[in-house]
């Protein structure tokens, strides 16, 4: 899979993947500047099997430890002083797959999740929007379990609380609680908190895989694919993964369609299809690719 063809000329090339980002983000004179491009950069050369050199680590060290805030959380960038769970966990997540969660205040960062909890059992965003939402607490839950610090979640209450966002005569989660329609990206965030909380049950799961396995996205694509998109196939390889039941998809078919979002150009990926590559785009590419062992998936190492 992935190799070029008559009927499929095009050929994924991972030595231009790993050139698109070195020539975009090495020579940007202020990188890292964004802890959403650090974690671009570093997830998907990782995932191509180049972990930084240590010169370029410890600046990356140092960036990410001027982006905490006094009250423990990260913001995007070192001009943006306001924290949330957002940037927090996209920093924390960076730090684990260069093995280095231990470089910053994990003290008062774990301290900033516990004040995020609100008594429905969610997490917000931040200390000023008091909402709970799916994504809000999924960022809890994945950066809590980095930290191992998952002690301070009401486990039962949060599961319970995540639970209302699945729609159960479809198996998908969507983003409005008992309301909306299911997406693979709620889902995947559904999944993996109740999974990493130790609560996912197996009705919880069958519901999910048949959900997964009705959408296009295990492969059953036809004349409109072209209104689906590049991160909702991620996410579904993603939940499958967790689900431990990827034998629903047709690998070679989904293969075909990343290509449709593949700029050999650049040697990166679109958001959608007939556009310019980006680094997020190209990061959601490759973890696709490594998603389906067509690349190294880079392990995220928690604090011992």
């Amino acid at each position: 899979m992935g190799a070029a063809s008559k009927k499929d000329p095009v050929q994924f090339n991972f030595k231009a993947m790993s050139e698109y980002f070195h020539l975009l983000l090495d020579t940007r004179h202020h990188f890292p500047d964004s802890i959403v491009l650090m974690n671009d950069y570093v997830y998907s050369l990782n995932a191509l099997g180049e972990p930084p050199d240590p010169q370029r680590k410890e600046r990356m060290l140092a960036f990410a430890r001027e982006l905490q805030q006094p009250d423990g959380g990260f913001s995007v960038d070192p001009e943006t002083k306001t924290s949330s769970s957002l940037y927090t966990d996209y920093t924390l997540e960076t730090l684990a797959y260069m093995r280095a969660i231990n470089s910053i205040d994990v003290g008062k960062t774990t301290s900033y999740f516990a004040s995020l909890k609100q008594p429905d059992g969610g997490f917000s965003f931040n200390k000023e929007k008091k909402e709970s939402t799916l994504i809000t607490t999924y960022h809890a839950v994945h950066s809590l379990s980095l930290l191992n610090e998952l002690s301070i979640i009401d486990k039962a209450k949060t599961a319970e609380y995540i639970k209302g966002f699945e729609k159960k005569d479809t198996g998908g989660f969507s983003y409005v609680k008992r309301t909306g329609i299911p997406n693979a990206k709620d889902t995947y965030l559904g999944l993996y908190a109740l999974k990493t909380l130790g609560l996912l049950d197996d009705d919880t799961k069958k519901r999910a895989i048949k959900f997964l396995a009705s959408t296009p996205y295990s492969g059953k694509f036809n004349k409109t694919a072209k209104t689906l998109t590049l991160e909702e196939q991620v996410y579904t390889l993603s939940a499958l993964r967790i689900l431990e039941s990827t034998m629903v998809l047709n690998k070679e078919k989904v293969v075909l369609f990343l290509k449709t979002f593949y700029v050999p150009e650049d040697g990166a990926f679109a958001a959608i299809q007939g556009f310019k590559s980006a680094p997020d785009s190209t990061r959601l590419g490759i973890r696709g690719l490594a998603e389906l062992g067509l690349l190294k998936r880079p392990i995220e190492s928690p604090l011992k």
